[in-house]
C-alpha cells in the first residue's frame, strides 16, 4: 500500500512538473509572438526559464536596432543619391539646351550630334542608377495593391506608346480580367525594361503580350520577333550590368526586373519562341 501511495505521488510529481514546464513553454513562446508584434514588455517571473527568456529579449532588442539602423541608412542612401542625380542631371540638362542653341547656328556639325546623344545617355544612366539603387534600399517597402492586369499594360502603354510608333512597333494585347497583388509602380516598371529590351531590337515589329491564370499564379507573357537571344547569352541576361556584344543598353534593365519581379512574388525566366524571345512572367498566389 505504502508502495502503491508513493508511487502515484512520484507520477504525480512528475506529471505537475511536466505541466509546469510545457505552460512556461507557452508563455515563452507568446512572448516571442509579442515581441514580433512589437511588444517589448517582459514579465519579471524568477525561474529556471527566466534567464531564457531575458536572453531572447535582449535578442530581440539587439535585432530591431539592427533592423532600425540598417532602415536610417537606407533612407539616408536613398536622400543621398536624389541630391547626386540632381546635381548630376542640372548641369546635363544646361548642357542640352546649350547644344540645341549651337545646332542652330551651326548646322550640320556631326559632333554636337555625338555629343547631344552621349549626355542624354549620361542622363539616362544617372535616372537608372537613381532607380536601381532605391529598389535595392526599400526591398521591404514594395506597396502591395490588388490591380487588373489590363490596367497595368496600359499603363505601360501609355508612357511607351510614342517610342513604339517612333520605331514601328505593333503592341499585341491578348490580356483577360486577371487580378494580382503586387506594387503597381514597380511592377510596371519591370514590365517596361522587358518591352524596352525588345524595341531596340533592329529585327523586332511586334510586341506580343498574353495573360493567363491558374489557382497557383498569373501569368504574363511577353513575345517579340526581334530574333531571340543566342544560346551563349540566356542564362545571362538577367546579370546586373551585364550587356550582349551588340547591345546599346547599360545591362541594368532586365536584372532590376527580375529583382522587381522576385520582390512580389514571382519569378521571370525567358527562352526563345519562333520569331524572338519569350519572357515568361508568373506571380504567384500564395506567399
Amino acid at each position: 500500500m505504502i508502495y502503491i501511495l508513493w508511487t502515484s505521488s512520484l507520477l504525480l510529481l512528475y506529471g505537475i512538473m511536466k505541466w509546469k514546464q510545457r505552460k512556461r513553454i507557452d508563455e515563452i513562446m507568446k512572448l516571442i509572438k509579442q515581441l514580433n508584434r512589437g511588444d517589448y514588455s517582459i514579465p519579471m517571473k524568477q525561474d529556471d526559464f527566466a534567464i531564457l527568456e531575458d536572453q531572447i529579449y535582449k535578442l530581440f532588442l539587439m535585432l530591431v536596432e539592427e533592423r532600425e539602423q540598417i532602415k536610417k541608412l537606407s533612407d539616408s542612401q536613398i536622400e543621398n543619391l536624389e541630391n547626386i542625380s540632381h546635381q548630376i542631371k542640372t548641369p546635363i540638362t544646361t548642357m542640352l539646351l546649350d547644344l540645341q542653341l549651337l545646332e542652330i547656328e551651326q548646322e550640320g556639325l556631326q559632333e554636337f550630334h555625338a555629343l547631344k546623344l552621349q549626355l542624354k545617355r549620361l542622363n539616362s544612366l544617372v535616372d537608372i542608377l537613381l532607380k536601381l539603387s532605391s529598389l535595392d534600399a526599400q526591398v521591404d517597402k514594395m506597396n502591395f495593391k490588388e490591380f487588373y492586369i489590363h490596367e497595368l499594360i496600359d499603363y505601360v502603354f501609355d508612357i511607351l506608346n510614342q517610342e513604339l510608333e517612333r520605331n514601328n512597333i505593333q503592341l499585341i494585347t491578348q490580356i483577360n480580367e486577371e487580378l494580382i497583388i503586387a506594387d503597381f509602380y514597380w511592377v510596371s516598371e519591370a514590365i517596361i525594361n522587358i518591352i524596352k529590351n525588345a524595341i531596340n531590337l533592329p529585327k523586332c515589329s511586334y510586341i506580343k503580350i498574353t495573360s493567363m491564370d491558374n489557382p497557383i499564379y498569373t501569368n504574363i507573357l511577353i513575345e517579340d520577333n526581334g530574333g531571340g537571344i543566342k544560346k551563349e547569352y540566356i542564362n545571362k541576361i538577367f546579370q546586373r550590368f551585364y550587356k550582349t556584344p551588340d547591345s546599346n543598353g547599360f545591362g541594368i534593365g532586365l536584372a532590376m526586373a527580375k529583382t522587381i519581379i522576385k520582390n512580389n512574388n514571382g519569378e521571370i525566366s525567358v527562352e526563345n519562341g519562333e520569331d524572338g524571345a519569350i519572357f515568361n512572367i508568373k506571380f504567384y498566389k500564395v506567399t
